[in-house]
């Protein structure tokens, strides 16, 4: 979540913002709230709070820091400038492959690490696979420390 500092703008006129009416029984009122960025596609459903009202600002709050993040990610400075084709999804791909029967494996598809420990990997003892994703060579290029070294 953003804080209030950063001055990050959204038009209005990007915005669906769906709020469900009551159906049926009007003493029970239904809270929940979608908003959508129709020029990106990339869409907050909300319903924590006890109102609408509520929830309708903090979908708003999380669609500004999801559209912060892209824009960070995409060396951009402006919501208008986010290319919504180079938005990577990482909803749509698997991080771990977990086979419980005939025999239990657990296999994290980033680094090719896998431990028969899975009992232990579904409790939350993930520890081995977040070192072993954390020590894998970046994909970005960069600088190495020789490099750097060498040029001072």
């Amino acid at each position: 979540m953003l804080d209030e500092s950063v001055d990050f703008e959204i038009l209005e006129k990007h915005l669906e913002i769906t709020l469900l009416r009551p159906q049926g029984n009007v003493n029970r009122p239904e809270t929940w709230v979608r908003v959508v960025h129709i020029p990106t596609g990339i869409s907050v459903f909300c319903n924590q709070e006890r109102s609408q009202m509520q929830n309708k600002e903090k979908a708003l709050a999380i669609l500004k820091s999801k559209l912060f993040a892209i824009a960070l990610a995409q060396g951009v400075q402006q919501v208008d400038e986010i290319q919504p084709r180079q938005i990577k999804s990482l909803s749509n791909k698997l991080i771990r492959e977990y086979i419980l029967h005939p025999y239990t494996k657990v296999k994290d598809l980033r680094t090719n690490l896998e431990t028969t420990a899975a009992t232990g990997v579904l409790d939350g003892k993930i520890d081995l696979f977040i070192k072993a994703y954390l020590q894998q060579p970046s994909q970005t290029t960069s600088v190495s420390k020789e490099a750097l070294d060498n040029s001072k």
